[in-house]
């Protein structure tokens, strides 16, 4: 199965030393260099360059490859129970299946996604490739959810299980993953934080349950403040 993704020379270190050594040889991967200066930190100017070059690129994909099933990737993520086989069961008879951004949100995170080459795949990535022409401040994730939630694109899509895990899912992860996508870095240097997440991520599948309590104890400050916030919210309302 075909694997795209793209990525700025800021993010190399993660191709090199995350995405590319755990991509299972059923995958042939093809990763574009977007010559694009800068951090590439979540919506700063080269962030919402790169996106929009990477639409661009997932239409030309799309045209380039009719009747096939591709998947597209971010390449802050890594594998490790990712099957061709598997993915076309998740995607079934939908034209597109998405990583879900969260278990208790509807939004889809656009970072890892399996679709079908075919007309209706692109017109949906021709309406967000629109949005963003209309609006260059935010990027395609929140056009792709506005279209799905909104009934506006005449598509068939689903949720991947929760196997295929972004950091939005909350911590600790499944034993058990697909991939692990090291999302939730907006701000300043999300590619060191991105490292940090899979050096994390390596200490917790290395000493299990030692690793379970210190990372989970690192994170309750976070997680306690959160619920704190969540309940004066309700209660305000």
């Amino acid at each position: 199965m075909k694997l795209f993704c793209c990525f700025t020379p800021a993010h190399e270190v993660l191709l090199k030393s995350c995405f590319l050594p755990s991509v299972p040889a059923t995958f042939a991967v093809t990763a574009v260099k977007l010559e694009i200066e800068g951090a590439g930190d979540f919506l700063s100017a080269e962030f919402l360059q790169c996106i929009l070059q990477k639409i661009e690129l997932i239409l030309t994909t799309v045209r380039e490859n009719p009747g096939e099933v591709i998947v597209w990737s971010d390449i802050d993520i890594q594998f490790f129970d990712l099957d061709p086989q598997k993915l076309l069961l998740e995607l079934g008879e939908h034209d597109i299946a998405f990583q879900r951004e969260g278990p208790s949100v509807q939004d889809v995170n656009t970072g890892f996604f399996i679709c079908r080459c075919n007309a209706v795949v692109e017109k949906f990535f021709e309406q967000v490739r629109e949005g963003l022409e209309r609006d260059a401040s935010t990027n395609e994730q929140y056009f792709i959810n506005r279209l799905l939630r909104d009934g506006l694109a005449n598509i068939s899509w689903s949720y991947l299980p929760p196997a295929y895990y972004a950091r939005t899912h909350g911590w600790p992860p499944p034993r058990r993953m697909a991939l692990y996508h090291a999302n939730a870095t907006a701000g300043p240097n999300g590619v060191q934080r991105k490292m940090e997440q899979f050096r994390e991520l390596a200490f917790l599948r290395r000493f299990g349950i030692l690793a379970l309590v210190w990372t989970s104890l690192k994170y309750a400050p976070k997680r306690i403040s959160r619920i704190v916030r969540q309940r004066f919210t309700r209660a305000q309302g």
